[in-house]
């Protein structure tokens, strides 16, 4: 029996690094597993050019254009040469889907409705941008941030224009799932809405000693971070800063692109306990040699990876209600969203290391029946081949 032939539209994430990319590549993996997959990137051409792109060669990288009005800046547009190339790729390889994700490949998608009507469409949505963007503009509602207010505007506008489309759309959170499908998407809706949770890495024993260090980390420059860090520093730190230093426990802040904003607002608080640590070589081995893992965020949307990058290597979890959304995680993780209630969570976690310890081994035990990679790729192959059999059967 013939494998069906993909269409994979994505960024450049072979060398890349982030949850989004650790998101791309099971995706990409777990589609090739079951199908025969080509892959179109959206990115600039010299990205294909990296040493350690040696797993595929893409059929092609198409160049991003700046969106019109009122289109989100992420769902660009295409040259006429990139689209023609994108139609052309339709009609000579006859593909049985189109996986695409979230809004990167907007403008290209809309062809497929007059070049191969017979195509499906499968849309990852991993996060709501707008809901995001509207969290980010919510906790500073001021003229400096008034990007924000306009961004949400667009990008629920074209939102409600995506989710009216017949296709088959992946979520990771199902509170966000329930909100589309519920109030964006138009009643009755045309496409499908269905769950696809993201994946924790294969769970490892670590082979470090924990430090006395408790880390927050991602990518520091994203409006939830900044958010975050603000939110630790200014709110939760001057509750835990006297039981840091009498455990002699400092907060270490890794992750790429620090604003510069950060060191300078350490150095204005005179803080001794938070360390600004930036790039790190191995972020698992941070997870790993720390007591735990504090995520205040209060902006956010899909779901929290760096929760299951803990889990991974059996490291406790301290977040916010928002952080462990979309996670079925139960009590394995601390959870409060004031400044005190998290202060709490971190004492009784520095006071209590055999604590810390079965907190963050009941957190891999769970995350690992729940979210191990080869179950939701099992998933993922069942839906989508369920999906193809009933375009194909011309049922709705």
């Amino acid at each position: 029996m013939s494998r069906a032939r993909i269409l994979y539209l994505d960024v450049p994430f072979e060398n890349e690094s982030g949850g989004d990319k650790n998101r791309s590549r099971f995706l990409f993996q777990a589609l090739r597993e079951s199908f025969d997959v080509d892959v179109l990137l959206v990115g600039h051409e010299g990205a294909s050019t990296k040493p350690a792109w040696t797993n595929f060669k893409p059929l092609a990288i198409f160049a991003p254009q700046p969106a019109p009005w009122p289109r989100p800046a992420s769902a660009p547009s295409f040259a006429p040469a990139d689209r023609e190339r994108f139609t052309s790729f339709l009609r000579e390889n006859k593909y049985a889907a189109v996986f695409c994700r979230f809004t990167i490949g907007w403008n290209l998608l809309k062809l497929i409705r007059n070049t191969a009507p017979e195509t499906a469409v499968v849309v990852d949505v991993d996060m709501v941008s707008s809901r995001l963007v509207a969290l980010t503009w919510a906790a500073n509602p001021s003229f400096k941030k008034r990007w924000f207010l306009f961004e949400k505007w667009k990008l629920q506008r074209f939102e409600r224009q995506m989710f009216r489309e017949p296709w088959l759309f992946l979520f990771t959170n199902y509170t966000e799932l329930t909100d589309v499908r519920d109030g964006v998407a138009p009643q009755p809706a045309t496409g499908e809405f269905s769950l696809l949770p993201n994946t924790m890495p294969r769970p490892a024993e670590p082979a470090f000693e924990r430090q006395p260090v408790i880390l927050f980390f991602g990518s520091l420059d994203s409006s939830a971070n900044v958010d975050g860090f603000q939110f630790l520093v200014e709110e939760v730190l001057p509750q835990i800063e006297a039981d840091l230093k009498r455990h002699n426990v400092k907060i270490h802040i890794a992750g790429k692109n620090p604003p510069a904003a950060f060191a300078e607002r350490l150095r204005a608080i005179g803080t001794d306990r938070v360390k600004l640590i930036g790039p790190v070589d191995s972020i698992e081995r941070a997870i790993a040699e720390s007591q735990f893992v504090l995520l205040p965020l209060r902006i956010a949307s899909g779901t929290r990876t760096r929760i299951l990058e803990a889990a991974a290597v059996g490291c406790a979890v301290v977040t916010t209600t928002i952080g462990a959304e979309g996670l079925d995680l139960g009590d394995t993780v601390s959870i409060g969203d004031t400044a005190q209630d998290l202060a709490a969570h971190v004492r009784r976690l520095l006071a209590d290391k055999i604590l810390a310890d079965e907190s963050g081994s009941r957190l891999r035990e769970r995350s690992t029946a729940l979210y191990a990679a080869g179950n939701v790729a099992a998933d993922l192959v069942a839906k989508l081949n369920k999906y193809l059999e009933r375009k194909q059967g011309g049922v709705r």
